[in-house]
């Protein structure tokens, strides 16, 4: 019980400081200052916490890495969408 708490709380600090990058990037449709590869390298990332979830059966890091993932794949649109 307490290892998935930690578990949950750390993907919730990790995703908190995310979120603000990508409610600006939504708000201002400025993406210049953001490299692309890192969000790339940041999903590609994630999609393997989430396999390793899987694999040993994580609850706290299949959820927490899924929902990042959906975050990070939104930033990567909003990259995309609005790079000049």
């Amino acid at each position: 019980m307490l290892q998935d708490t930690i578990g949950y709380l750390g993907g919730i600090f990790i995703m908190i400081s995310f979120i603000p990058q990508v409610i600006k990037s939504y708000r201002t449709k400025s993406v210049e200052d953001l490299s692309l590869w890192m969000i790339v390298a940041t999903f590609v990332g994630t999609v393997f916490w989430i396999i390793y979830g899987f694999l040993i059966d994580s609850k706290p890091v299949q959820v927490m890495n899924i929902i990042f993932g959906v975050i990070v794949a939104y930033q990567l649109f909003l990259k995309i969408k609005y790079n000049k």
